[in-house]
């Protein structure tokens, strides 16, 4: 399936950039409905941020996008359509009994039970507002004038408006910080919001969406599945260089200077790659100016690294500057050995170098030493992804409306991405809706 060989004819109905699950869906949705199509994927892999790889002893395991849930509307129909609803299982087999956490200028051990309490409270605070900017969050801007009130306001700025002793402060602004991939200074205060919102208004209901629940096999299948369905050509190690439209149809140019032919071009990619394509006619100055000045964190790691030497369950919760910025035992192997998941700050070069996890690791527990590693980076560095998950600025949202400006086609070139999804953005959710939504735009550009 997941292959360069294959004959082309001269011409597709639609061309296709991208093979994350954005792309995917719109391959099956045209497909299905005798459309024929192809898709070009940058990478040696399908899945773009999302990536299932096998550990070395053979067992999946997803560092890019993994947590899923039944409160995602696009997602568990996707699951349900291929008879998987089974495969959803609790992302942490073991739930800790201790965490460390900021105290007194640094970290110091609480029990989980204690740690629960202290972030229930901050949160409930922190995220009081959202059933009056957010009633309906699947429709972000229902409450406009409210929206457009907060819309300024960073992470950082709720914070401040609540007053909080140090530690406190610190426990908040790392844990939001670790969720956003990015500081407390220059995360959406709404970005978040939105997320408390669409999981219930409720601290349970957050996390359990955020990171309670993944697919056992890992993403991979839920992505060959959509792809298998579609029967489309996917073509690996296939970069885009640019992207010629006009009214009859399209030519789209690979680095190698192939032309590749069709009546409509859809671009399944993160939006951060959006200004390094070639189009012509130029895209819209909105759409690259919001392209450019980032949709999308700046950067986005999860990692997995065997542990030995800990006996305990664990939950950190490093402070706001530390190179890892969350870290919980996620199953346990014996005794005295565990897997646990980590996410690293901005300050953390490469999660995937042993040599500097293993430093960052031992400042946060002494006591052990590190197994099998394995961690991505979506980030500048990667010049298929150009940052991490989807999550909007202060003022990105009420300026641009991406979910709305950014999904309208220009000409016959159609947009498929998490990052301009109306609700689930920087989950696989939001890239299937993405997707629904182009394929929707691709059938009324071909009516």
């Amino acid at each position: 399936m997941h292959s360069n060989e294959g004959l082309y004819e001269d011409t597709y109905d639609a061309v296709i950039i991208g093979a994350g699950f954005a792309g995917a869906i719109v391959a099956r949705e045209l497909t299905n409905r005798g459309l024929r199509t192809v898709i070009l994927e940058a990478r040696d892999r399908v899945g773009g941020r999302t990536w299932t790889i096998q550990t070395d002893d053979g067992e999946p395991l997803d560092i890019g996008g993994t947590f899923v849930h039944w409160t995602q509307p696009q997602f568990w129909a996707e699951v349900t359509r291929y008879g998987l609803t089974g495969d959803l299982v609790d992302s942490i087999e073991t739930p800790p009994d201790w965490v460390l956490s900021p105290a007194g200028g640094g970290l110091d051990w609480r029990s989980a039970e204690q740690h629960g309490e202290i972030e229930k409270q901050l949160m409930e605070r922190f995220f009081e507002p959202s059933w009056t900017v957010f009633p309906r969050p699947y429709d972000p801007l229902f409450a406009r004038a409210e929206v457009a009130a907060l819309d300024h306001m960073t992470v950082r700025d709720r914070i401040d408006q609540l007053d909080l002793a140090a530690d406190d402060d610190a426990h908040l602004s790392s844990v939001l910080s670790a969720m956003s991939s990015n500081t407390a200074e220059e995360t959406s205060y709404l970005s978040l919001l939105r997320w408390w919102a669409l999981t219930g208004h409720t601290y349970e209901g957050l996390w359990s969406a955020l990171s309670g629940y993944k697919l056992k096999h890992g993403t991979l299948p839920l992505l060959d599945a959509i792809l298998s369905d579609s029967g489309t050509e996917v073509r690996l190690s296939s970069p885009v260089k640019g992207v010629a439209s006009d009214e009859t149809g399209v030519q789209v140019t690979l680095a190698t200077g192939e032309l590749v032919k069709g009546r409509v071009a859809v671009v399944a990619t993160p939006s951060g790659i959006w200004p390094n394509l070639e189009f012509s006619p130029a895209l819209s100055p909105e759409r690259l100016e919001a392209a450019r000045a980032g949709m999308q964190t700046p950067r986005g790691s999860k990692g997995v690294v065997v542990l030995k030497g800990e006996p305990r369950n664990i939950f950190v919760n490093g402070r706001p500057d530390d190179p890892i910025n969350l870290l919980w035992t996620g199953k346990r192997i014996s005794e005295d050995e565990q897997v646990a998941v980590f996410y690293c700050g901005p300050s953390m070069r490469d999660p995937a170098d042993p040599v500097e996890i293993e430093v960052e690791l031992t400042k946060l527990l002494p006591h052990v030493e590190l197994g099998e590693l394995h961690a991505s980076l979506f980030g500048p560095t990667d010049e298929y992804s150009l940052g991490g998950w989807p999550m909007l600025k202060p003022g990105q949202l009420t300026r641009w409306e991406p979910y709305e400006n950014f999904s309208k086609p220009e000409g016959r070139v159609v947009f498929a991405t998490g990052d301009i999804a109306s609700h689930w953005t920087s989950f696989i959710d939001g890239a299937i809706e993405s997707g629904l939504r182009a394929a929707r735009d691709v059938r009324e550009i071909l009516r």
